[in-house]
């Protein structure tokens, strides 16, 4: 049995979906984490060091490495795998087994190294060490290579969803109301508070609205106290974080589905909306400008303001009847051909056998 070391955040999502599909395909997974979590299969394995900022700048899991490299002595995994470069991938490249994989999530490579140099130092570092690479989106791994990540192990691999989850299967919007979901996280990168004003715009051009924040983060009472302070109370509904079936079943009773973010990865919760078959507002960013075809399943704005947000939104509005059946066939044949989860993880199999057969 193929034995499996994630270093990897187990509260993040993408951890979870790794982690239960090696298992469901009978690895034995391990996962080293900074953050603990209960995965149902996996053997987790927490290392406490305080408070974990998202933003980075956590250079106190250098002191932790000794016991990362005594736990994976332990453990003696066939491969070890890093998600998130700067911070899990530095753990592994400092730890040094091999083969030793990482994978990039997207502000790890398109932001830190950009607005602090030093990054692009440690990641040079890490993808010297790394025995392959993969990146979420085309754009990413050209980023990764101008990084000095070796082209000749270096793979595009898109997450993508679960259809068995996510689908357009009895989608059923309200007649009442125009509904307009996020399920972006309230950090930063996201621009949940830019959304939020655009909404008060939106309110009052379109009779009546209602929206879904999904989601959490380090601006949480930030953006409550926004929403109260623009008297948006009967507009936006603040979910929280809620379960995979539950997303889906909110973006099936959707209209239209709005990311704002200034840089991701790859737009997973865009995929899900996709899916679902909603129609989409996002930011005019690489991520997304291999999903959306704009006046096709979505619109740009033509800049991350409340006012171009606006503008999106109630065109959308303005277009939603005349364009959803097209969206719809849109959406469904890009996500078949592009972004489902099992067809794009059998790519990492094939690494992982590739690697191992090398070595």
């Amino acid at each position: 049995m193929t034995k499996i070391c994630f270093l990897a955040d187990g509260q993040s999502v993408h951890t979870r979906r790794w982690c239960n599909y090696f298992t469901g395909r009978g690895y034995e997974v391990h996962l080293i984490s900074f953050r603990n979590a209960e995965i149902s299969g996996t053997h987790v394995h927490f290392i406490d060091s305080g408070s974990i900022n998202v933003s980075g700048n956590n250079i106190k899991i250098l002191l932790k490495i000794p016991r990362i490299r005594k736990l994976i002595r332990k453990i003696q995994p066939d491969i070890v795998h890093a998600l998130y470069a700067t911070s899990y991938g530095l753990m592994g490249a400092l730890c040094g087994k091999k083969p030793f994989v990482v994978t990039a999530l997207g502000s790890d490579v398109l932001i830190s190294p950009f607005e602090h140099p030093v990054y692009k130092i440690v990641l040079r570092y890490i993808f010297r060490k790394a025995s392959w690479i993969t990146a979420m989106s085309d754009n990413m791994k050209d980023v990764m290579m101008s990084l000095k990540a070796n082209p000749d192990k270096i793979s595009t691999v898109i997450f993508g969803i679960d259809p068995a989850v996510f689908n357009a299967r009895g989608r059923n919007v309200p007649n009442d109301n125009f509904t307009i979901t996020s399920t972006r996280n309230f950090e930063p990168v996201y621009n949940i508070d830019i959304f939020i004003k655009s909404l008060a715009i939106v309110s009052k051009r379109i009779p009546k609205i209602h929206v879904n924040l999904i989601g959490a983060g380090s601006m949480e009472s930030q953006i409550k106290e926004l929403i109260r302070k623009l008297e948006l109370e009967p507009v936006i509904e603040v979910h929280g974080r809620v379960s995979q079936d539950r997303i889906a079943n909110l973006l099936r009773s959707s209209h239209l589905f709005v990311s704002v973010s200034s840089s991701d990865g790859n737009n997973i919760s865009l995929n899900e909306a996709m899916a679902c078959g909603c129609f989409n507002v996002v930011s005019d960013i690489p991520a997304n400008r291999q999903w959306v075809a704009d006046g096709i399943n979505g619109y740009f704005c033509r800049s991350i303001t409340e006012q171009d947000i606006a503008e999106a939104i109630k065109k959308a509005y303005d277009t939603y009847n005349e364009k959803i059946a097209e969206a719809g066939t849109y959406n469904e044949v890009i996500i078949r051909e592009k972004a489902l989860w099992s067809e794009n993880m059998k790519k990492v199999e094939h690494i992982y056998d590739k690697l191992l057969k090398h070595e």
